[in-house]
C-alpha cells in the first residue's frame, strides 16, 4: 500500500469509520470504472423506452455485459440520488430527500466510495459530475465539471425555475463541450501508470438541462418525425389522487409559469416536439462522448481485469402523467439504465430482478473482492451477475419524507405523505395507467407491499411544505 493510501486510511479509522480488511493482495485486484449520467431515462436502446433512441455506445456496453432492466433510482432529484448512491445509505435514514437542504437532515458520516477505494489500495480519479456539486473531494485525480458554450443571449431560454423547453442546437463542435472534456479526461486517466489498481468514477452531464448540443445531433431527429409517449384514452389523472395530480404539476416545486404546468405550457406553445427533439439529441451527444471512453477500455494497460458500471442518477418525464423533468416517484422518473460488464458475466445478458442505486457500492466494492462495510445499505447484486434469475427483494424510492415508491417486478406501489395511494401492475399496465389501489381485489397485494415502507422515516422537508410555500 502506498503512503498515500495509509495516510487516507490513517484518515478513515480517526474519524470514526471502519475499513475492511483487505482480502486479496493489490496486484490481483481489478480496475473499476464507475460511469454516472445526468437525468438519462430509459430512452437508450437497450432499453426500448422510445423507437427512435439512438445511443450505440450504451447499447454496446450492454451487449457486452449485464443489463438490469427494472433499475431504479433511491430519490428523483441529483443531490439526494447522488448522496444516497456516494455514500451507500437510503434518503429515509438521513433526510436528504431534496435539492434543497433541510435543516433537520443528518450529516453523514460513512466514508463516501472514493474514500473507501482509496483506504483499500487503489489510485482514485473522479471527474466531471459524479456528487451533486461535482466530481467529489477525494482522489489522485479530479477534474471538476467543465462548463459549455451558450446560445446567443436572446435565443437562450435556460432558467430552472422556467420549463424545459431550452434546447438550441449550439453551433460548436464538440471538443467545446464539457462531456467532450471529461470523456478526454477520463481517457488520460486510464491510460496513466500506476501500480496501484484504479478506481474511476466519471460523471457526464448531458442529457441534464439545459438541453442544448451541437447541431448535428438535433439533425438526427428531424421535428416532422418527433414521436410523443403514448398517451391512455382519457385523463390519466382520472383515478389518481389529489396529493399525485398536484405532484404530476410541479416543476421541482418551482412555481408555476403565469399559471401554467410545464405541460399546460408546453401545449399552449406547441413545445412538446422541440424538446422531445433536444432530449434525444442530449442523449445521442452524451452517448457518443461516452462511447469515445469505453473504446480505450477494451484494452487495459495495467494487465488487469476491468469491471465497468454505467448508471442514471434518476429518469426524466417527457409528458407522461402530464408531468416533465424529474420530482416525482413514478415509472418514468425512477427507472434508469444500469449496466455491468464484468470478467465471467455473460455478454448480452439480461436479469429483471429489481436493482437500485443504493447498490452500486456494495456491488463494486464486492466485485473489487473487498469485504462489504456494515454501514452499507444495499446488496451487492453479486448473485445476479452468475444468475441473472437470482431473486432480490424491491426497489425503493423515497421523495420527501412519507412519499415512498416500491418496486417489484411487477408491481409499483406509492404512499404519499397524506396517505394516499396508488398501484400499478406493470405485467398489464406497463405505462402506468390503471391506478388499482382503490380495488378491494387487490388489498393483500398493497399490504405485502407496504411492509417495504421504512416505518421510520428520518424527518425532513415533505412535499406539502412547498405546496403550502407556493400555493398549490
Amino acid at each position: 500500500m502506498t503512503r498515500r493510501s495509509l495516510t487516507t486510511l490513517s484518515i478513515v479509522l480517526a474519524l470514526g469509520w471502519t475499513a475492511p480488511v483487505q482480502s486479496a493482495p493489490e496486484s490481483n485486484r481489478p480496475d473499476i470504472v464507475f460511469i454516472i449520467v445526468d437525468d438519462l431515462n430509459d430512452w437508450i436502446g437497450a432499453l426500448g423506452g422510445h423507437p427512435d433512441a439512438k445511443s450505440p455506445n450504451i447499447d454496446r456496453l450492454a451487449s457486452n455485459g449485464m443489463l438490469f432492466t427494472q433499475a431504479y433510482c433511491n430519490s428523483p432529484q441529483c443531490r439526494p440520488s447522488r448522496t444516497s448512491l456516494n455514500h451507500g445509505v437510503y434518503p429515509f435514514r438521513t433526510g436528504t430527500y431534496f435539492n434543497a437542504r433541510a435543516k433537520n437532515e443528518t450529516g453523514i458520516t460513512t466514508p463516501t466510495m472514493q474514500q473507501f477505494f482509496s483506504a483499500n489500495g487503489y489510485r482514485v480519479a473522479s471527474g466531471g459530475k459524479v456528487h451533486h456539486t461535482g466530481p467529489g473531494s477525494n482522489g489522485d485525480a479530479i477534474l471538476k465539471r467543465p462548463g459549455d458554450p451558450k446560445p446567443p443571449p436572446s435565443k437562450d431560454k435556460f432558467d430552472a425555475l422556467n420549463p424545459p423547453n431550452d434546447g438550441y442546437a449550439l453551433d460548436v463542435p464538440d471538443e467545446a463541450m464539457g462531456d467532450y472534456k471529461v470523456a478526454s479526461w477520463a481517457i488520460d486517466q486510464w491510460e496513466t501508470p500506476s501500480d496501484q489498481p484504479l478506481f474511476m468514477s466519471v460523471g457526464f452531464f448531458r442529457p441534464h438541462r439545459p438541453l442544448q448540443v451541437p447541431a448535428p445531433y438535433f439533425e438526427e431527429f428531424p421535428l416532422e418525425t418527433i414521436k410523443r409517449p403514448a398517451e391512455p384514452v382519457g385523463d390519466d389523472w382520472d383515478d389518481m389522487p389529489e396529493f399525485a395530480q398536484r405532484l404530476a404539476r410541479t416543476h421541482a416545486h418551482k412555481d408555476m409559469h403565469n399559471g401554467l404546468s410545464d405541460h399546460e405550457h408546453m401545449l399552449a406553445y406547441d413545445q412538446w416536439d422541440p424538446t422531445i427533439q433536444a432530449y434525444q439529441a442530449s442523449v445521442s451527444f452524451v452517448d457518443k462522448q461516452i462511447g469515445r471512453f469505453l473504446a480505450v477500455l477494451d484494452k487495459n494497460p495495467r494487465g488487469r481485469e476491468t469491471i465497468i458500471m454505467l448508471v442514471s442518477d434518476h429518469g426524466w418525464h417527457l409528458g407522461e402523467k402530464k408531468h416533465w423533468c424529474k420530482g416525482a416517484i413514478w415509472e418514468q422518473t425512477t427507472r434508469i439504465p444500469f449496466i455491468v460488464s464484468a470478467p465471467g458475466v455473460e455478454a448480452g445478458s439480461v436479469s429483471t430482478q429489481p436493482v437500485s442505486l443504493i447498490d452500486v457500492y456494495p456491488s463494486l466494492a464486492d466485485l473489487a473482492g473487498l469485504p462489504l462495510p456494515g454501514y452499507l445499505d444495499g446488496k451487492s447484486i453479486k448473485p445476479q451477475l452468475a444468475d441473472p434469475t437470482h431473486p432480490r427483494g424491491p426497489a425503493i424510492s423515497s421523495y420527501g419524507e412519507g412519499n415512498t415508491a416500491i418496486r417489484t417486478e411487477r408491481w409499483r406501489y406509492i404512499r404519499y405523505e397524506d396517505g394516499s395511494e396508488e398501484l400499478y401492475d406493470h405485467h398489464a399496465d406497463p405505462d402506468e395507467w390503471i391506478n388499482l389501489a382503490n380495488d378491494p381485489a387487490h388489498v393483500k397485494t398493497k399490504q405485502r407491499l407496504a411492509k417495504f415502507i421504512p416505518a421510520n422515516q428520518h424527518p425532513g422537508l415533505k412535499v406539502q411544505d412547498w405546496y403550502d410555500e407556493f400555493g398549490y
